[in-house]
């Protein structure tokens, strides 16, 4: 069983993102046919996208994220935690 992101969580994996994005979909009562339709991208890139395909384009994931009604934020991360999960005070390994 896959992870799910809740929505105040990260976004970790491709597919987590794609979940996001199947539920947002969903919730607006929209088919794949019916979004390809709105955004001018294919069927298969959406249920490739929703899936969690993680060569899924960029560019193309943003246009359906911002037509889902969905803002996509970088946000650094918590000081108290590196990228491997150690606090700072742990020192760097390398």
């Amino acid at each position: 069983m896959t992870p799910q992101a809740s929505p105040s969580s990260p976004l970790c994996t491709p597919v987590q993102l794609g979940a996001v994005l199947r539920a947002q979909r969903k919730a607006q009562g929209l088919t794949l046919e019916q979004l390809s339709g709105l955004s001018g991208l294919g069927v298969r890139f959406l249920s490739e996208l929703e899936r969690g395909k993680a060569t899924a384009e960029l560019g193309k994931t943003l246009e359906a994220a911002r037509l889902l009604g969905l803002d996509c934020f970088l946000v650094p991360r918590s000081e108290s935690f590196s990228a491997e999960g150690r606090s700072p005070a742990d020192g760097d390994a390398s």
